[in-house]
């Protein structure tokens, strides 16, 4: 598995300890689970921890984007769902903001981009049956897989992508003709959930940019529209898992 933005004070066994409960919890849907042994976690968060010393205040400020319109909530007299929903829309937003603000980052130092290929290279080297993203790690997971064929990856799962942004377009190769993009090696199934109010998905669906083959699937995470947690316990998220663990091929 491979996080998203704002995981910069987190790292790889935090991050385990979160996702695998809910990654069992989207198998058990289904009558399966996975040893927590088998699961791994591609970390990169640390790369994007700002220092103070080299940092301005607008830095910070991107990386606190979307504390305010939450906070104000709490001071208009508004119900508990209400507060729900709108602090649920201030983190989808400031989650896109931010991924918005590592893609710049990123296009200043490329060095950055190798280094988090570089680990997800060696995380998922001796062949992986499903390799999860969220967020801004599909692009990673894309952008690795469509470029190193040789690396074994059957099932590929991407949760409240961004692919599918102009944003993020600027980081993919060169599409075809017919202005699909390439397919990511060695993938045999790519499951694509989306959720409703998620701004990082764009549109949701991914066919668009890269073909038929994708499978798209809407789900609703209510006020959590982009949390890793919501997507991965999800059925439908839950049953690719499964399938592919399951599988004989």
């Amino acid at each position: 598995m491979i996080h998203g933005a704002f995981n910069e004070l987190w790292g790889p066994h935090e991050i385990h300890a979160r996702w695998v409960p809910a990654l069992r919890d989207g198998l058990w849907h289904h009558g399966t689970d996975v040893d927590p042994a088998d699961v791994t976690v591609c970390f990169y968060g640390d790369l994007f921890r700002l220092d103070p010393k080299k940092c301005d205040d607008d830095a910070w400020r991107h990386t606190r984007a979307g504390a305010a319109e939450a906070l104000e909530a709490f001071a208009g007299g508004k119900t508990d769902s209400e507060i729900g929903e709108i602090v649920g829309q201030a983190a989808s937003a400031a989650a896109w903001d931010r991924t918005v603000d590592m893609v710049a980052v990123m296009a200043d130092n490329p060095g950055i981009f190798d280094t988090v290929l570089d680990r997800l290279s060696r995380a998922i080297s001796s062949g992986v049956d499903v390799l999860v993203a969220h967020s801004m790690g599909t692009l990673f997971a894309y952008h690795l897989l469509q470029t190193r064929p040789d690396l074994s990856v059957e099932t590929l799962v991407t949760l409240g992508s961004p692919l599918g942004t102009k944003q993020v377009q600027m980081l993919l190769p060169p599409p075809a003709h017919d202005g699909t993009y390439p397919w990511p090696g060695s993938v045999k199934r790519w499951l694509n959930v989306s959720a409703v109010g998620d701004h990082a998905t764009g549109s949701g669906s991914l066919t668009k940019n890269f073909g038929d083959r994708v499978e798209n699937h809407r789900i609703d995470n209510g006020h959590r529209a982009h949390a890793p947690e919501p997507y991965l316990n999800c059925a439908a998220t839950g049953a690719a898992i499964a399938e592919a663990l399951t599988s004989d091929s």
